[in-house]
């Protein structure tokens, strides 16, 4: 009896593998959530100030054994910008920091070039897969590799009599960013599968924040020093082909 129980444990352990794995490619979109210090707003040196965006992702998995992989993926992630809630923190740091005293009329000419906080990933790493059913495969991955982070241009020109102030940010970063999600692909015939993912992504950077006070000379404010930890939710759902 005890030899039946084992010997039936075992089988039911080894139940989603029994069915062979395909390799496969895929493509997805969906959404990107912003998560922690990066949703935040209040403090230009920690704080995203980023709001739900748009993600795009092709990966693909190799399968040299019947459920560890190798899997890859190119993706790109898209947060729009707080706006109001930056602009006006960078009006405060720059009334607040400037040596001279300060006040913006109500008429001055505010020009502020807003934009998306834009990331590009390249990530490979180990890919686990199970398949319970002949059309259904449950997946797992944790990826690893570059990201590419651009920040919204953070661009603001604030002119009135004889005043003139500027505000600006650094460019595009290169750094180390990992991926790790889960996922579901239905088969809805031998070669097409319907694809659902979620995936936790997070990557850091670094930028500066400069400014430029023009009030009949020229004057000095302190530049910003910020680190942000970029943090997602990206849920997607898509098409993977398999071969």
């Amino acid at each position: 009896m005890k030899k039946s129980i084992i010997t039936a444990s075992l089988f039911l352990l080894m139940l989603p593998f029994l069915y062979g794995q395909q390799n496969f490619a895929g493509i997805s979109f969906g959404t990107s959530i912003p998560i922690d210090d990066y949703a935040k707003a209040g403090d230009l040196s920690k704080d995203g100030y980023a709001g739900t965006g748009a993600s795009i992702k092709f990966d693909a998995a190799y399968f040299p054994v019947s459920y560890l992989g190798i899997g890859g993926l190119f993706g790109f992630g898209s947060n729009h910008e707080i706006k109001d809630s930056l602009m006006q923190d960078i009006i405060d740091y720059v009334i607040n920091n400037a040596r001279s005293v300060i006040e913006i009329p109500d008429d001055a000419d505010i020009t502020y070039g807003s934009g998306f906080w834009n990331y590009i990933n390249l990530f490979l790493g180990p890919h686990l897969s199970a398949r319970p059913t002949q059309r259904l495969y449950l997946d797992l991955r944790a990826l690893a590799g570059i990201s590419i982070i651009k920040p919204p241009d953070h661009e603001l020109i604030i002119l009135f009599d004889d005043t003139e102030i500027y505000s600006r940010v650094s460019n595009s970063k290169m750094a180390f960013g990992y991926m790790a999600g889960a996922g579901l692909r239905f088969k809805i015939n031998n070669i097409i599968a319907l694809k659902l993912g979620m995936d936790y992504f997070r990557s850091n950077a670094g930028f500066n924040f400069e400014f430029d006070l023009f009030k009949g000379t020229a004057e000095e404010i302190e530049p910003i020093h910020s680190s942000y930890k970029i943090k997602t939710l990206e849920i997607t759902a898509g098409l993977a082909y398999s071969f």
